[in-house]
């Protein structure tokens, strides 16, 4: 477990000290108060004195921050496939990824409140922004990802992650979430790095395609109808086509966290499909770079298929292209929500050089699981 420290969550036994340390942290129960509006500083600290475990964690916080961020910020919350897991058993869900914390916050909350085993999720460290963000994601059973390292330190880095998944699957029989790519797709356009694949099977020095079956990966699609962070990617991505890169303020990952949690997203959807099959793992090539390929491409056929597309997404592919091919998908009504978001938006850019470049890869981030899924982008 030493070759762990730097990344693995909080044990039950790290828990109470790690949060009590908070009970004077006027941000801590600013947090706390946005989940239970009528507890005082006294309610706080008798709380959680009693929290001893992640677990407990979990339930007294997570969870109902959670239940918070479904009933305050979305018209619907759905799920599907849920039926392909066994309680019993525990999986890899890699999945595409739109919001920093709530994708796996809302994975393992849907999966507590049904039954099933708890699990670990991945986050980059790049996230960790002050003591008191990785105090809390480490105590909600999170395992740290190093990035931004020199080449050789990240293979290192690697070995490790690699190491500490294996550990997680197949000795503590945990579930794990992981992203499919670094970082959120910004561009509305899922797909899946051979990469990550590559990382999850490093450890395993025999077959590496026999052993990533063995995970029972379950590839997840996550559908939000508005993307919270809407705005932000697409001025992120905009100035990147314009100038050739973006450079960070140091609060915006914070500001996309909260964002993400609080800002209104409509009707949001999960899918699980089934757990990777046998043919699945039937490849073309007998090279295992060509494989890791190839079943990316079979994890992304999924997620895109599985994705519920919503009457803006069908609408942003028309007005992307000026068209009207998908006008039966959605009607008068739903075509003046759409516009009235995509508007509001819009403004913010009106007098700004990059208003048209904005504008399309604004328009992207919502058509562009239209082509995945209907056209084979």
């Amino acid at each position: 477990m030493e070759d762990f420290e730097s990344i693995r969550p909080y044990n039950d036994s790290e828990v109470n000290e790690k949060l009590i340390k908070y009970n004077e942290s006027s941000v801590f129960k600013k947090m706390v108060s946005h989940i239970y509006p009528t507890w005082t500083q006294e309610t706080i600290a008798r709380r959680t004195k009693n929290i001893t475990s992640a677990q407990a964690f979990q339930e007294l916080l997570i969870f109902p921050a959670a239940k918070v961020a479904i009933d305050r910020s979305m018209e619907q919350f759905t799920i599907s496939g849920l039926e392909n897991l066994n309680p019993e058993d525990n999986y890899l869900f890699i999945s595409n990824h739109r919001d920093i914390v709530l994708d796996s916050t809302l994975l393992y909350y849907v999966l507590y409140q049904n039954g099933y085993k708890p699990g670990q999720v991945a986050i980059g460290d790049n996230l960790l922004s002050s003591e008191l963000v990785t105090d809390i994601v480490k105590m909600n059973r999170t395992f740290i990802v190093k990035r931004n390292l020199p080449a050789r330190e990240m293979i290192e880095e690697a070995k490790i992650l690699s190491r500490y998944m294996r550990y997680v699957l197949t000795e503590k029989k945990d579930s794990c979430w992981i992203s499919h790519r670094e970082g959120r797709t910004k561009d509305g356009n899922d797909r899946t790095n051979p990469g990550v694949l590559k990382m999850i099977a490093m450890d395993c020095k025999d077959d590496k395609m026999a052993y990533l079956k063995s995970l029972k990966i379950i590839p997840l699609s996550i559908s939000y109808e508005y993307d919270s962070c809407d705005v932000l990617k697409a001025t992120e991505l905009a100035e990147i086509e314009l100038t050739g890169s973006y450079k960070k303020d140091g609060t915006e990952d914070m500001k996309s966290i909260i964002t993400g949690i609080t800002q209104q997203k409509g009707r949001v959807h999960f899918a699980f499909g089934d757990v990777l099959s046998d043919e699945a793992f039937n490849f073309k090539s007998d090279k295992v770079q060509d494989q890791f390929k190839e079943l990316s491409d079979k994890l992304d056929d999924t997620i895109h298929q599985n994705f519920r597309l919503f009457p803006g997404n069908y609408l942003a592919a028309d007005l992307l292209r000026n068209s009207s091919t998908y006008a039966d998908k959605y009607n008068a009504w739903e075509e003046e929500k759409f516009l009235k978001h995509f508007n509001e938006k819009l403004e913010l850019r009106k007098n700004k050089e990059d208003f048209e470049v904005y504008r399309r890869i604004f328009l992207e981030i919502y058509a562009n699981p239209v082509f995945n899924q209907l056209e084979k982008k």
